[in-house]
């Protein structure tokens, strides 16, 4: 997807969201509307999506960090331990900054939605992603092999599936906060 596509997509979200902003609904006491569930707006699944991202790459680099640290006195005959650790510890750290970063765009205003689901979804994405790398791609692709533009990929869905599958989650135990 190109910026140019990417940014129409937000534009007619964005305008959509305003238009339906406009249309009055039926509140109780809190302010919140009666009864049913809160519409899907595109401008808040798309900042969760890209947030949660975004949020994801973050906390994967601090958890490789965090786990660095955490495994400085394995020995070096241990090395292949090491690196499970801390790509491990990378995965975890990116796994609840994508939860918590959904969650929390998506739990702004009166709406809210459950975190456990939220995590679920992310586990989802993992999964998914990773089944990808491994039959599509069939596994990780070594530094001085392959096309930048697999490598690009590859890296590109396993970093925003677990976003989209939390953000699916989210948006479906979406209600409103009371």
């Amino acid at each position: 997807m190109t910026a140019r596509t990417l940014r129409v997509l937000v534009l007619v979200g964005l305008c959509g969201g305003t238009a339906r902003a406009q249309v009055p609904v039926e509140t109780d006491e809190v302010g919140a509307p009666a009864q049913g569930r809160p519409d899907l707006r595109p401008e808040r699944v798309a900042l969760e999506a890209i947030g949660g991202t975004y949020a994801g790459l973050a906390g994967y680099f601090i958890g490789r960090s965090l786990g660095t640290v955490a495994t400085r006195m394995i020995s070096a005959e241990q090395e292949p331990m090491r690196d499970r650790i801390v790509h491990t510890a990378g995965v975890v750290g990116g796994a609840f900054a994508i939860g918590g970063a959904v969650y929390a765009i998506g739990d702004m205003g009166s709406e809210t939605g459950s975190f456990p689901a939220t995590m679920a979804g992310v586990g989802a994405g993992l999964g998914v992603g990773y089944l990808l790398s491994r039959v599509v791609f069939r596994g990780r692709i070594p530094a001085d092999r392959g096309s930048a533009k697999r490598k690009w990929l590859m890296a590109t869905l396993e970093g925003s599936l677990p976003a989209i599958g939390a953000t699916i989650a989210f948006n479906s135990s979406r209600k409103w906060q009371r």
